[in-house]
């Protein structure tokens, strides 16, 4: 089960960052359940190498592009093995 709240504030937290640790498994949840990533819903919507992901596996890791990372949380909430951590900045 994936937590998705419509409670969750879907915009820009200037006062958190999202960090990851060395323990991320690849699984992709993250980028599932991604308020920014699910924007871009449809493949044909836009092209995948140029859309702008939040975050996305690479090489078997999460990636967290920061400027497009709103901060909303819901990635570290769902990650199975507490790989990615909201903190105050």
């Amino acid at each position: 089960m994936f937590i998705l709240s419509s409670a969750v504030s879907i915009s820009m937290a200037k006062d958190k960052k999202l960090v990851q640790s060395t323990n991320c498994n690849g699984c992709g949840i993250c980028v599932t359940v991604c308020p920014t990533n699910t924007k871009l819903s449809k493949a044909e919507d836009f092209d995948i190498e140029a859309a702008k992901l939040a975050i996305h596996v690479t090489n078997g890791n999460a990636v967290i592009d920061y400027e497009a990372c709103i901060a909303c949380g819901i990635c570290s909430k769902n990650c199975p093995v507490g790989s990615l951590t909201m903190v105050q900045i």
